[in-house]
């Protein structure tokens, strides 16, 4: 695993070699009357009170979001998909990671380093063999007529989450003290390795900025996770709001009543009056655009089983509440359409079973063997927005099959119990096409 500081924001008008004269400058703003950029100024030529006054005002007053204004971009190589899900699971970080879907994979494989000596032989064994496998069904599908990205997206479901991925990550400084704290205690040695390389790059440019690195009961908490469970995998939606949670707040905004009495009117109007309530307030709403700030108190809650194949672009939605279970083979594997039923299946099959013969063995590290076609059960919440952007991009005609699948399950069942609110939900080739 490597990690690079690819870079950090700086004062470009006062010079200077860190982010910290900026977090310390914009610190005074509510205090000292003098203009920013003289602030700005007086920070950058004083390096070390700079840093004193960062670590007085944001840990001793604890005013925190003063570390926000400092911004960091790292490089992260050759890390597993497994410690990927890990990093990428916070919200307040901005990622980009190599896609499996888009290109062709090498032999390129993260071994634990907390794997035990005696096993590491048969750890690489069954990468080496699932590696060839994942080629022969790439050249398989190419020879039924699949394009490339199909055969692409498609073979790489027989790949162990061991493979390697790169990425690079946007953060301030804050989310990264809060992503080192929380890594630092990870079950996953591979991961809490991550967080140390990650705290040793920012800190010897910005020291001040990080010193609540000590985990709590909190970020034990965090990493734990329930067991698979049930092997049932559809999309069940738990409970959902209807219309009226985002009808009495358009009521409201027409009326200015309190919302008990905006409710009590939605209440008593008709349905022809609460579509054209709805009308008018999507009314010009393009494809690119969100829904209004209403549609946030809007409430759905879901669970349902997925592949780590379709979960590595569920992850991406990072605005909703999510908890996942551990990957289990229990929950059962999914197959490409374009392999199932083909002869391609037997194939397939037999790097299942080859995964999961080597992860039994490997006790709390067997997820690293485990496949993309390998499931785990998610619950989520979201928020009327979420649903919307998840629809949007997940809907498509160009989404990928499996994640496409599970977002028709969740927006069919969202649509039927609110109709109005999620009435121009769909893909954007679909919403493109109607207006």
């Amino acid at each position: 695993m490597r990690v690079v500081l690819a870079g950090f924001n700086t004062d470009t008008a006062n010079g200077g070699g860190s982010p910290e004269t900026l977090s310390a400058a914009y610190a005074r703003i509510s205090r000292d009357p003098r203009p920013i950029s003289e602030l700005r100024r007086e920070a950058s030529m004083e390096m070390e009170k700079s840093r004193a006054a960062n670590r007085r005002i944001v840990f001793q007053y604890g005013h925190g979001s003063v570390a926000e204004h400092a911004v960091f971009n790292f490089d992260i190589l050759d890390l597993s998909r497994l410690a990927a899900e890990e990093i990428q699971s916070f919200r307040l970080a901005s990622f980009t990671e190599k896609s499996q879907r888009y290109i062709r994979l090498g032999e390129d494989l993260a071994v634990p380093p907390d794997l035990p000596p005696d096993l590491e032989a048969d750890f690489r064994s069954a990468a080496s063999m699932l590696f060839p496998l994942y080629s022969r069904l790439l050249d398989g599908l190419l020879t039924e007529g699949k394009g490339p990205e199909t055969a692409r997206e498609d073979a790489r479901y027989v790949l162990p989450l061991a493979v390697t991925c790169q990425m690079g990550m946007t953060v301030n400084a804050r989310e990264l003290e809060h992503i080192v704290r929380r890594l630092s205690i990870h079950p996953l040695a591979e991961v809490r390795e991550l967080a140390a390389l990650l705290l040793e790059a920012a800190s010897a440019v910005a020291p001040s900025l990080f010193l609540f690195v000590e985990p709590t009961a909190m970020d034990t908490f965090a990493h734990s996770m329930s067991p698979a469970g049930d092997p049932c995998c559809e999309v069940v939606l738990v409970d959902c709001d209807d219309d009226s949670r985002v009808g009495g707040l358009l009521v409201q905004r027409e009326t200015g009543l309190s919302l008990k009495k905006a409710r009590t009117r939605w209440d008593a109007m008709d349905q022809a009056a609460r579509l054209a309530l709805f009308e008018e307030a999507l009314d010009g709403l393009g494809v690119h655009d969100q829904v209004p700030r209403q549609w946030e108190f809007f409430r759905a809650e879901l669970e349902t089983v997925v592949s780590a194949s379709a979960f590595a672009q569920l992850k991406r939605h990072r605005m909703c509440t999510r908890l996942v279970s551990a990957y289990d083979p229990v929950l059962g594997v999914t197959v490409p359409p374009s392999i199932a039923g083909s002869p391609l299946e037997s194939l397939f099959r037999d790097g299942i079973r080859l995964a999961e013969d080597i992860a039994g063995r490997l006790g709390k590290l067997y997820p690293y063997m485990l496949t993309n076609a390998h499931r785990r059960r998610v619950t989520l919440c979201m928020d009327g927005r979420e649903l919307y952007h998840f629809s949007r991009l997940r809907e498509d005609e160009h989404a990928q099959w499996d994640i496409r699948a599970i977002a028709g399950g969740v927006m069919e069942k969202v649509r039927r119990a609110a109709p109005l609110t999620m009435m121009l939900t769909g893909g954007k080739s679909e919403f493109e096409g109607r207006t």
